[in-house]
């Protein structure tokens, strides 16, 4: 997968602030842009520093009609419990407005390229949809090393708007 391509629609398990568990279908949000966020664990020493920039931006993100879905191959009970816990705990302390899906057996995060076999987890990465299922932009990192969803960000304003410059920031 790479910018330009259409996103490869999946089905999987999902919650959103907390709720039942419902199933996630890609497609369903087609008209909305979406930003994928794949993570490696629960409870990590890295990923919590992601989510918390995130939650900071998620006004910015929903302003411009943007999902956001965070996808692990963690089962649904750990990410909720993660989702659940203290952020003194590593925990995301209840963030709002992300949906957390599980991809247990890894088949999505195998198709948009980011499983890293051996350990069967995500690297981290994200893909950024537009409303007509295009991959606008993406990002893959390795292990330790945090993505900067800001990035994110600009770049849906920047499809949203028109082009801006190197340096410009966001809004």
């Amino acid at each position: 997968m790479r910018e330009g391509d259409i996103a490869i629609d999946f089905e999987l398990p999902s919650f959103v602030n907390g709720g039942t568990e419902e199933k996630f279908r890609l497609t369903s949000f087609k008209g909305k842009y979406v930003l994928l966020v794949f993570y490696p664990v629960d409870f990590g020493y890295v990923t919590p520093t992601e989510f918390y920039e995130l939650e900071t931006l998620m006004p910015a993100f929903l302003e411009s009609h943007c999902e956001v879905v965070a996808i692990s191959t963690e089962i649904l009970y750990s990410q909720r419990d993660w989702w659940q816990a203290d952020r003194s705990e590593a925990g995301l302390g209840k963030i709002k407005d992300v949906r957390f899906v599980s991809d247990r057996n890894g088949e999505v995060c195998s198709k948009y390229n980011v499983l890293k076999e051996d350990e069967h987890v995500p690297f981290r990465a994200t893909f950024l949809i537009d409303p007509r299922g295009k991959i606008v932009s993406m990002e893959k990192g390795d292990l330790p090393v945090g993505l900067n969803i800001e990035t994110q960000l600009r770049d849906l304003q920047e499809d949203q708007k028109g082009p801006c410059t190197t340096n410009q920031q966001t809004a």
